[in-house]
This record gives structure tokens, sequence and C-alpha cells, in this order.
């Protein structure tokens, strides 16, 4: 090679040299600027996260000397938004779940906790000490969770720490020695909040709600596997040694679970019914829906089940899915038990049941004592919105947020622009309890 091809490769090769250093550079400087607009987003979060907590505590005590239901919901209104608040901003930080999911679900109860005061209150029922007693064990709680988080800001200032670096060492198992304070600091917090009382209410987030048990099954025996074997091949029409043991489970509605090619049924440990059946399905047919339903009501004979009535229905891919539900008496009436639910789904096709969903009939259903409603209907009616036109009514049982239930009038109604509306009315205090928007059309009905 010629002494001006050497310079010109050196020259080249420097060049590059060169280049790579300075993207290099500019990827580094890249780097940091994202570090830093993380740490910016992490700090942000918490102190967000802080201040809605500590304005928690403030709100809380305040909520145990409201006197007023009025009063009682602006309380509510602003726990909901500041606990609502801290929720995302304790899901933007790198805290481990393991020890946030108890604090996760405290902050969601100060919440729901004061809206279902607030309804107790407009009800016409006077707030107990035991309700205003959790106020003070949720205010107790949040003082605690706003000094744990004071201190871990304290000590970030002081020691200089970044909360995107410790993100990093809390992923990286090699590093799990210099685990930093952040995680360690909030460590102390969960684990009192492990202690955290049980609050019962009526709402979502009460404690009551994970211990439920199946009503209907009550003072039912257990049954073994061999027996909900025998339970599974009946409700399919087959032997028992075309069914494949798949594993037992269920949560709060125990099961025993059995399969063959294509399908899959569960059979409850406790009195041996049928909880649940799926089949593989090509989504294709064109019955209508009378013809659906009559399929769905054929496929429900035999179940041994009380009489059921249909409500609303959704049909798409060439399936329909159709609720049915238990009714009660209530005086020469019957009321629609809303919470006790079937789903029965049959292919389009033919009108098989390719789904059968009994979970909601297995955990509510009992023997009810509904008592004659204080309101008549046209009195009920009179707490509608002057732009409600009623069609028609009805008797309904209906669930609460914290799953107990009430006894309503239901009225369909038609709103401004033929938009169809359903209130529920309580028909002792004459409460609107629950609202609906109707969407019907070809595909069926459909409540939000």
């Amino acid at each position: 090679m010629s002494r001006r091809g050497k310079i010109r490769l050196w020259a080249f090769g420097l060049a590059l040299v060169f280049i790579g250093g300075g993207f290099l550079i500019d990827l580094r400087l890249s780097l940091n600027q994202s570090g830093t607009r993380l740490e910016y987003v992490y700090q942000r979060a918490l102190g967000d996260l802080t201040d809605e907590v500590s304005g928690m505590g403030r709100t809380l005590e305040k909520a145990r000397y409201a006197g007023t239901p009025a009063m009682q919901s602006v309380l509510s209104a602003q726990l909901l938004e500041q606990s609502g608040g801290a929720k995302a901003a304790l899901g933007s930080l790198p805290f481990s779940m393991e020890k946030t999911e108890r604090i996760s679900r405290f902050l969601s109860q100060v919440g729901d906790y004061a809206l279902a005061l607030t309804r107790k209150s407009f009800s016409g029922k006077e707030l107990q000490r035991q309700d205003l007693e959790g106020f003070s064990t949720l205010q107790a709680y949040a003082g605690k969770l706003e000094e744990a988080l004071t201190g871990i800001q304290a000590r970030l200032t002081a020691e200089g720490a970044q909360i995107n670096r410790l993100e990093s060492l809390l992923n990286n198992v090699d590093e799990i020695e210099e685990l930093a304070l952040l995680d360690d600091d909030f460590d102390s917090v969960a684990k009192e909040f492990a202690d955290f009382p049980a609050l019962l209410y009526d709402g979502p987030f009460s404690d009551h709600i994970p211990q439920r048990e199946p009503l209907y099954l009550k003072g039912e025996g257990e049954i073994s596997r061999e027996q909900a074997g025998e339970k599974a091949a009946a409700f399919l029409g087959c032997e028992e040694g075309d069914l494949e043991f798949a594993g037992e489970g269920g949560g709060q509605l125990p099961v025993f679970s059995f399969a063959r090619e294509g399908e899959q049924i569960r059979v409850t440990r406790q009195g041996g019914e049928i909880a649940y059946y799926k089949k593989e399905n090509s989504g294709a047919g064109s019955l209508s829906y009378e013809e659906a339903l009559k399929a769905a009501k054929k496929a429900l004979e035999g179940l041994g089940l009380p009489p059921l009535q249909e409500s609303y229905y959704v049909s798409s891919d060439g399936l329909c899915t159709v609720n049915f539900h238990t009714k009660a008496a209530v005086g020469e009436e019957e009321a629609l038990c809303y919470p006790d639910l079937i789903k029965v789904t049959v292919e389009l096709e033919k009108g098989g049941m390719v789904e059968y969903d009994g979970t909601g009939f297995l955990m509510n259903c009992r023997e009810r004592s509904l008592s004659t409603p204080a309101l008549s209907a046209e009195e009920a009616a009179e707490g509608l919105s002057p732009l409600l036109q009623v069609e028609s009514t009805r008797l309904a049982v209906i669930p609460t947020p914290g799953l107990d239930e009430v006894l309503c009038w239901e009225f369909s109604c038609k709103g401004e622009d033929r938009r169809r509306v359903l209130s529920y009315v309580n028909t002792e205090t004459g409460l609107e309890e629950q609202l609906y928007l109707l969407q019907i059309d070809d595909s069926g009905v459909l409540a939000s």
C-alpha cells in the first residue's frame, strides 16, 4: 500500500473513532437525561403520595365530626379523590408488589368506607359509634403511612440517594446486599398494615367480601371426587371414564374440575352442584333470539333449579348469552332477584349450550323474607328525574356495593332522544339506589 493510502486509511480510522466516541457520549447523555426525567417522575410521585395521604388523614378526622348527610357527602367526595390520587402515585413508584398490596387496599377502603356511610346517612339511618370508630382506625393508619413516607423523603434528601438507582438495585439480584432504603423503609410500615383490623361495611372493599360463602349450598355436605365425576358425567351425558380429572380450586366456591376433548366442567365440592361448563365452538349460525331463548331454557331443564326468569341477553360471533334469575314472593307480587344470576350461552347454529355459569346463583340464592313495600310504585316514582317517562314497573332485588341486597321498584323509563333508562328506587326509603343506561340493538340488551 502506498504511503498516501496508509495516511488515508489512518485518517478514516481516526474519524471512525471520533464518530464512535461522539455517539457513545451522546448515548450516555441521552441515558442520563432519561434517568433524570425518570427520577423526577419518581420524586414527584413520592411527594404526591405523601401529600394525598396527609390530606386524607385530616379529612378522615373531619368525617368523625360531620353531623349531617350533606357534610358527609362532601367529605366522602374529598376522600374518594384523595385515595384515588394516592393509589395512582403509589402505582408509579418502584415498591415491591407484595409490600404494597395491603396498603393499596387500605387506600381503596378509605374512600369506599366514607361513601358507604354517606349512603347510610342519606337512607335515614343514624351513624353509630362503631361507624365513627372506623374513621378513627383509618385515620390512625393514614398517620402511620404519612410518617413512613415523610421518613423516606428525608433519608433520600439527607443521603443524596436516587429512587431511579434504587429501582435498578431492587431488580438486580447480584446487588442484593445493597438493597436500598426505599424498599427497606417501606417494609416497616407494610408490616404494620399486615395487622390492619378487618373493616366491615357495605362496600366492595369491605373485608367480609373475600370471606363470603355460597349461600345456596349452606348446610350441604361435601362430596368426593368420584361423586363429582358422576355429577359431571350425568350433566354431559357421557361415561365417567370419558372424563379426565383436571384438579381442584375455586376460592370461595371450591370445585372439582373435569375435562374431555373440547369441554371443561366444574362441580362444587359442597353439595355437588354444576358451577361452570364450557365447550369449544366455531361461532357461526343465525338463530333468532326467541329460538336461542327456547334452547337456553331447554338446556336448564333437569338441573333441579328453582323457577327462573330471563332478563337481558347479548348476541355476537354466532353465540347468544341469556341471563336468568330467580323470583321471590313479596306479598301477592313477585320480585326478580338479580343477584341469583345464571348465564347460559347457546350457539346460533343448532341451539346447543356451549357455556353455563351458575356462580352468581350458587353464591347468592337462598330463601328470602321480603317485606311488603312501604312505598307504592306511584310514591317511589315521585323521586325520579322529570326527564324520565315511566313505561313499566316491577319489584326487584338488587345487590348493594357490599353485596348485601335491597328491595327496589324497578322503573323502565324513556328519556330524551328515546334513551332507555332503568332506575331502582328503594321501597323503604325512596332513595334512588341505582341508575342504568340501556343499549338496545340487534345484538341484545346491555346495561351500563
